[in-house]
């Protein structure tokens, strides 16, 4: 309720009061209870700023300006009456993304969340204690302001980064749904989005209260992760020992596992196959229920070595090398980041070192 907060100010309205002592007051009617306050003015002025005794009320206060007659008229009139309503605008917002990543009170107005730049999210914005009939803007709406910064792409990190406006406009009393979107950061590609997206809800300065920030939720936007393997070419006929291979990974999702694996024959999606050891990579919670510290919650760039492929594609024929990930998207579902199809054939190496071996036939006599 607003009680002292609020400044009135009530005009004559042209009258000149003319009386040797004349007397004026307004009268407070608190329309949710019925209480009356009258509260004494100086009728010499013809402004006169004052303070509400009672508290407005729900349903708002009538304010009306008496003042008595001249000396020879005692009658009382009313010079102009006003009615004032409280308003107390409040908002609540909820952030829906696939990632039950919270940082900061589920419950509170500032919570961040998280997503990957090729998923959708979407924003519920809930608005009340407005006045839709009120006088001024700061009465009937909040302003609204959704806000995007670009984080730097190798330490993840939004410091000394400037923010720029993604939209805004006026929120009334109500439920505002935004989306299911994407993001609207900029970035050389939609996949390599990185940064936040905050969602600002923001009264407006008013009756002596300055602009006054309601809620600022904030979404955080990682980019899609991508792999690529060194050393090993597609459809190549590999007849010795495989070579070394360099795997590397870009924008692993905080919340992941991501691994190589190989299996025989051509690519197929959503094959099992074989775990190459020491690719794994498991980050956050959900894949480390053990872990003492607190997890990454950045992606993550790594360059592994895989120098045993061979013990994986021991036979001849055909074989596929995939990188797998697994993330809070789609289920947690495999997704693939990479594959490439070989072919190994050793018989032809084992004769070749054969033949090698072989002498020249000694001449007949």
């Amino acid at each position: 309720m607003i009680k002292k907060c609020l400044l009135l100010m009530l005009l004559c309205g042209g009258h000149w009061l003319k009386a040797a002592d004349p007397q004026a007051w307004v009268r407070q009617t608190v329309l949710d209870s019925g209480l009356i306050y009258d509260i004494p003015l100086d009728a010499t002025k013809t402004i006169n700023p004052f303070s509400a005794v009672l508290e407005i009320g729900e349903q708002g206060s009538l304010f009306q300006l008496f003042a008595t007659g001249t000396a020879w008229d005692n009658n009382i009139y009313l010079l102009d009456s006003k009615l004032l309503r409280t308003y107390a605008p409040a908002a609540s917002v909820e952030v829906e993304t696939e990632d039950p990543y919270v940082r900061g009170d589920a419950s509170s107005p500032n919570q961040i969340r998280r997503t990957r730049a090729d998923r959708p999210f979407s924003v519920t914005i809930t608005v009340s204690g407005l006045e839709p009939s009120g006088a001024e803007d700061a009465e009937r709406y909040v302003y609204f302001a959704c806000n995007g910064t670009n984080y730097d792409t190798t330490s993840y990190s939004g410091l000394n980064q400037s923010s720029y406006l993604i939209q805004e406009s006026n929120l009334g009393n109500g439920t505002h749904i935004i989306g299911p979107v994407y993001h609207e950061l900029t970035s050389a590609s939609p996949s390599l989005g990185c940064g936040e997206q905050s969602y600002k809800i923001i009264r407006y300065a008013s009756d002596g209260v300055p602009a006054t920030i309601l809620a600022e939720p904030k979404v955080e936007i990682w980019p899609v992760a991508t792999a690529t393997v060194e050393n090993i070419e597609a459809g190549k006929l590999y007849i010795d020992r495989l070579p070394t291979l360099v795997l590397n990974l870009n924008h692993l999702y905080p919340d992941s596992r991501t691994y190589a694996q190989v299996y025989k024959g051509a690519a197929v999606l959503g094959t099992a196959g074989t775990m190459i050891g020491g690719t794994e990579l498991r980050y956050g919670r959900h894949y480390n229920s053990d872990l003492v510290e607190e997890p990454t919650n950045v992606p993550q760039t790594q360059k592994i070595s895989i120098s045993d492929l061979s013990n994986y594609a021991y036979r001849d024929g055909t074989y596929t090398l995939e990188v797998i990930t697994e993330t809070p998207f789609f289920g947690r579902t495999t997704e693939r980041l990479f594959h490439v199809t070989f072919q190994v054939d050793r018989i032809i190496s084992a004769r070749g070192q054969i033949t090698s071996d072989e002498k020249p036939a000694s001449p007949s006599p």
